[in-house]
């Protein structure tokens, strides 16, 4: 005879027995989430790439995760220094590759389960036809005139002019308005809007490491040049009046008696800039295509000497023309005084200084590159040579 009481106890076991297995189901499988996606990395340049521009990044880019490790080598395993961005999902390179190198490159990321990717590649960088250098005036350290323009003199000429001058920036203390004017393939000035303030603390930054220049040619500097702006010297010189009136930050410190260019050698007008100087210097007229059985002839020892054109004009010590200082022009060109006056004027004078001559009778004016005849330039025609500027 069956027994109700145990049916009913079958029954409950039963149906405790169905929950708890469908439980199990509701808890396992179906609704759990998938596997995530593997990360992809992306690896710039590309695999196998050649002629890369060492100026240009390696780019490390992971997708769908982060980067953990990232290694770019030479073949020598020396490590190319970079770094990610906060994310870690970028990694840039610090500064410009070698030329001609094979570099090797690692990559890993991890997706979201912390599940690795790794890429390798490998490219090599452009072997160069020429190595682009500089020289660069002022002297790194020096103190110069108010005048002086930073002059870059590169290597070898240049096709991509906007390539180079983006590279080179100049930084100062106080902030002065500047541009650079190319006066050939192979040379630049930079010079302020108006003459450098006494006291400018000026930094030139040179960044042409790795960078294309053109046909071959590519930028293998990266250096800074510094350099500070002295007492603000000015000298003009009137011709007319046979005088040089010397100002020091802005007021006047002497009038000089001088000579000039005299007939068929009048000294040219304009804005020049001092370069050199020299405490004795041999000047022979032969160097000015006077020769020696010309009765113009001279061969002198000129003391107190600056220099203010690479064609020859100087401002210096002149004893055999001390009677015509004031009151008449004889000299082939340059400006003479006294020595006395010559010896003061040089002790005073710095590299940069602005002399400028008026009144000269001739129509011979200062030429931009036969020394720095910069300033003789408008503002808007100085910022025409410039490569970057819009037309």
């Amino acid at each position: 005879m069956l027994d109700p009481m145990r049916s009913t106890v079958r029954l409950v076991a039963a149906g405790l027995a169905v929950v708890l297995a469908t439980g199990c189901q509701i808890g396992s499988g179906s609704d759990r989430p998938p596997p995530a996606a593997p990360a992809t990395i992306a690896i710039v340049p590309a695999d196998q790439a050649r002629s890369i521009v060492p100026a240009d990044k390696v780019s490390i880019t992971a997708d769908g995760g982060v980067l953990t490790e990232v290694a770019v080598t030479d073949p020598g395993g020396e490590p190319v220094k970079g770094r990610f961005n906060e994310a870690k999902t970028s990694w840039r390179n610090n500064f410009p590759l070698d030329f001609g190198t094979r570099y090797s490159v690692v990559a890993t990321a991890t997706n979201a389960d912390g599940a690795p990717t790794t890429s390798r590649s490998t490219f090599t960088t452009v072997r160069p036809k020429a190595m682009l250098h500089t020289a660069v005036v002022p002297l790194n350290g020096e103190t110069v005139g108010v005048g002086l323009p930073i002059q870059v003199q590169l290597s070898d000429p240049v096709s991509d002019r906007a390539a180079v001058e983006e590279r080179l920036t100049v930084v100062s203390d106080p902030q002065v308005e500047g541009a650079w004017h190319w006066i050939s393939d192979d040379k630049l000035r930079y010079r302020p809007k108006e003459y450098w303030p006494s006291g400018t603390e000026v930094t030139l930054k040179v960044r042409l490491q790795g960078i294309d220049a053109g046909d071959g040619v590519f930028g293998d500097e990266h250096r800074d040049v510094s350099f500070t702006i002295g007492r603000d010297i000015r000298s003009l010189v009137d011709v007319d009046r046979l005088r040089m009136t010397v100002t020091i930050d802005g007021k006047r410190a002497r009038t000089i008696p001088i000579t000039a260019g005299k007939k068929g050698w009048e000294t040219r007008n304009g804005i020049k800039v001092a370069l050199e100087k020299h405490k004795l210097k041999v000047m022979d007229a032969a160097t000015v295509g006077i020769d020696p059985d010309d009765p113009d002839y001279y061969r002198l020892n000129v003391r107190w000497a600056i220099r203010v054109t690479w064609s020859g004009e100087f401002v210096h010590g002149a004893e055999w023309s001390t009677a015509a200082q004031g009151r008449s022009r004889v000299s082939h060109g340059c400006v003479g005084m006294s020595l006395a006056n010559a010896e003061w004027f040089f002790d005073r004078t710095q590299r940069g200084d602005i002399i400028e001559v008026v009144n000269s009778p001739t129509d011979r004016d200062m030429e931009l590159d036969n020394g720095f005849g910069d300033w003789n330039l408008t503002w808007s025609e100085w910022t025409e040579g410039s490569a970057l500027a819009e037309d």
